[in-house]
């Protein structure tokens, strides 16, 4: 894997009631100013069920909760029900009404632990379930290739939702656990789907002789050394049911951590990060192509031939790249990086999607392949927008703040001279028009130190129609960026009474670095000292390098609407940043208006599910202006 410059760990700001919706408590940081190694989940922690028949597998051992005897929960004192682990068909806890949706139906293992709307939660508990007697792995197929999966459905909040294994029924080791999952909040995350499948291949923790293996599903805070708050204790519940240990086929790959900007491999060959870019201007990306990168792992018991293809396609659909990887030979359970030996250089803007697969031949001649899932990457290619978000706020961070006043900041490399006119920054809907903002140009210290201040704009007042919009922070010059240097861009606030103020955030960062600047200490020890943090979250901050008029939003990043779901099934709705009166319009990519009508409300329904798939531009109108912005449908 890849060691990073700068690394990306979640962190918090806050265990209050009204705590920070994305990052939820303060991670203990002995070093937070350091540079450390960046760790991306790996794919033995985290992987999607391969969709494999009853009928198919040679299954070891399975439980759908019907005996509930195969279990023994250690519910910390608790009867079960509404604290700890119950095996039933009956829902106890206070978030969900309906339970796991699981392929067997009938009774299934809850975890919950109180009811947070009424801050019954217990606290410096830990919850398990595991089985009641172990699994003789080692009689059943006498190998370790043996796959445990199971069906779950629930949500993260602070909590550790851990899966683990022992062979002895004492010692366990963590094989699984929730960590991948958004964080769910206030104002953004998501529950899992429900059901959510997931498999984790035992190989590397058994012996082909393995005769007693314990299974255990375990459940407490995420933040122990905040363990008296009551937040870190908050349950929104965690489902189980139809777990299965089963033999591993001989032929199964897996493809996990997609990219498209050099992360893994190319970095060394073109410098910085080799970050994901979501809004790529044209010069950047000609200078830096498109790298296409993922980790494959041997999930089969023999070994495979395996290789990664890639192909691009444009805004209409049509196919304008492909390439692949060199053949490489993976033992079993073994994986490794992969890089397309050529790379994707765009020659005009637009809306680009990246499908990657990989291909492994089973037997060496060309007969049985095995394909993995298909990964698919949006990017768009514009003129002066550089930008790493999704363009969909899920999250956000409290800058201007009753404790002190924070910066959030994104990092970006520069691969051809640049000069930056203004920053772009998506405020939250909750900020109070008057609070003050401003943007900061750092450029990195690649060696460890704190980012270097280049240059900042003057205060900013948030206005009404700020509030859920785009906002244009303005330097005073341009400011040179010199190609091969890293730079970090970032908006701040100031201590006051109430917290005003939030910056919005659109995914989460495992291919590129973000930070935070406590810049009055209230996380420090002791309080008061400045400090910089790394965060998961991804702002919506951008860069602007439109030098004809360095206050425009382009058409994929302007301050009067929004749309959403995007990309969409046909149906989306248009959010107003304020009510007023504009002509709305939809055209296709010939041109042709497929939709046209007038708003003025907040939030306007589109329906667009009779035509065909693709790309259109919808259009907003008033007498001043035309507003524009991209919408796909798949």
């Amino acid at each position: 894997m890849k060691k990073l410059y700068i690394s990306i760990c979640v962190i918090a700001v806050s265990c209050s009631a009204n705590a920070q919706t994305s990052s939820n408590v303060m991670n203990s940081m002995s070093s937070a100013k350091e540079f450390n190694e960046l760790v991306v989940s790996d794919s033995q922690i985290f992987n999607p069920i391969i969709n494999n028949s009853s009928s198919s597998m040679n299954i070891i051992w399975e439980s759908d909760f019907t005996d509930p005897t195969l279990w023994t929960l250690d519910n910390s004192g608790q009867n079960g029900g509404a604290y700890g682990w119950s095996i039933d068909g009956t829902v106890d806890g206070w978030w969900s009404t309906n339970g796991i949706s699981s392929t067997s139906g009938g009774n299934y293992a809850e975890l919950s632990n109180g009811d947070a709307q009424q801050a019954s939660q217990m606290l410096n508990v830990t919850y398990t379930m595991t089985t009641a007697l172990p699994i003789d792995i080692g009689a059943a197929i006498g190998s370790p290739n043996a796959v445990l999966s199971f069906e779950e459905y629930g949500a993260r909040f602070n909590d550790l939702q851990e899966v683990q294994i022992s062979l002895d029924g004492t010692t366990f080791t963590t094989i699984a656990d929730n960590l991948n999952y958004s964080v769910l909040s206030q104002s953004g995350g998501a529950a899992y789907a429900n059901p959510t499948a997931r498999e984790i291949t035992l190989a590397p923790y058994i012996q082909a002789n393995t005769s007693s293996v314990w299974i255990r599903f375990s459940w407490t805070t995420n933040y122990p050394n905040s363990s008296t708050n009551p937040n870190v204790w908050i349950a929104y519940g965690w489902y189980i049911d139809d777990v299965k240990v089963y033999e591993s086929p001989a032929n199964s790959i897996t493809m996990t951590e997609e990219v498209i900007g050099g992360w893994w491999v190319n970095y060394l060959n073109t410098g910085g990060l080799g970050q994901d870019y979501t809004f790529n201007p044209i010069v950047q990306a000609t200078a830096n192509p498109y790298a296409f990168e993922a980790v494959i792992t041997n999930e089969g018991s023999v070994e495979q031939q395996v290789q990664m293809y890639a192909e691009v396609f444009d805004g209409s659909g049509n196919s304008v790249f492909n390439s692949s990887s060199t053949a490489n030979t993976l033992l079993s359970i073994e994986n490794d990086t992969f890089l397309c030996n050529s790379f994707f250089t765009p020659s005009n803007l637009d809306i680009y999607s990246v499908e990657m697969w990989s291909i492994a031949d089973s037997l060496g001649q060309g007969l049985v392949m095995t394909y993995s899932d298909t990964a698919t990457k949006m990017t768009f290619v514009t003129d002066y927008i550089y930008g790493k978000d999704n363009n969909l706020a899920d999250g956000s961070w409290r800058i201007g703040r009753s404790a002190g006043g924070l910066e959030v900041s994104s990092t970006y490399d520069i691969y051809a001279d640049a000069d930056i006119f203004s920053v772009e920054a998506n405020i939250t809907d909750w900020s109070v028009p008057g609070a003050l903002v401003y943007a900061v140009l750092y450029e990195e210290d690649m060696t460890g130190g704190d980012p270097i201040l280049l240059d900042q704009t003057d205060d900013y007042t948030i206005q009404p129609s700020d509030l859920g919009a785009w906002i244009t922070l303005s330097f005073s010059s341009e400011y040179t960026l010199t190609a091969g240097t890293t730079f970090r861009i970032a908006l701040g606030s100031y201590l006051n009474p109430l917290d005003t103020v939030g910056i919005n955030t659109s995914g989460v960062g495992n291919y590129s670095s973000q930070g935070l600047y406590d810049k009055d200490g209230i996380y420090s020890d002791p309080v008061g000292t400045p400090n910089w943090y790394t965060i998961s979250d991804i702002p919506m901050l951008r860069m602007n390098f439109d030098p004809g008029n360095p206050n425009a939003i382009s058409d994929v990043n302007q301050t009067v609407f929004t749309t959403y779901p995007n990309p969409t099934n046909g149906i989306f709705t248009i959010k107003l940043g304020e009510v007023a009166n504009y002509d709305v319009t939809v055209n296709n990519v010939l041109g042709q208006t497929v939709f046209s009508n007038t708003t003025k409300g907040m939030n306007t329904i589109i329906d667009l599910s009779s035509f065909d798939k693709g790309i259109y531009t919808v259009e907003l109108k008033d007498e001043n202006a035309i507003y524009t912005e991209k919408i796909i449908v798949e």
